[in-house]
């Protein structure tokens, strides 16, 4: 189904719709991104900043410092704390959704697997989805693997 598609946090506080089609979606495996999600790896979906829309309440803008030394900022849920999507410094028209915050989020799948090599050892890769030991040479590839699986 097409945009709009709706989405909140745990306790419905915060709404939002995202107005535009996603630009890709992967799955990453570093052990940043474990801790971060507290599980096997974290779902990351790219999106144009400007297609995110808040319909109810008010996500409360947090900032922290990654392991690199990178500002991170986050819109979370000032009541139950839910990550909804982050807001890159150095992006400025690119937010990293949280795909799980999504009401139809079983619509999308990962096109990627990232930072493969520190994946837990009893994940099991779907087949037919592009897996990195890292990250690809050129963040677009990740663009391009989500338009083409689109339009399959």
């Amino acid at each position: 189904m097409p945009a709009p598609y709706l989405g909140n946090c745990l306790c419905g506080q915060v709404k939002f719709q995202l107005t535009a089609e996603p630009l890709t979606l992967y799955a990453c495996h570093c052990t940043d991104c474990q801790l971060r999600s507290g599980g096997a790896l974290l779902l990351s979906m790219w999106v144009h900043r400007d297609s995110l829309e808040v319909l109810e309440g008010s996500p409360l803008l947090v900032s922290s410092i990654a392991n690199d030394g990178r500002e991170r900022k986050n819109q979370v849920c000032p009541a139950c704390q839910v990550r909804l999507w982050s807001e890159p410094v150095h992006r400025p028209a690119l937010a990293i959704l949280r795909p799980g915050t999504l009401q139809r989020a079983s619509e999308f799948a990962p096109i990627a697997h990232q930072f493969v090599r520190s994946a837990l050892p009893w994940f099991v890769f779907p087949e037919g989805v592009a897996r990195y030991d890292t990250t690809p040479d050129d963040p677009a590839e990740l663009v391009r693997l989500w338009r083409e699986s689109r339009q399959r």
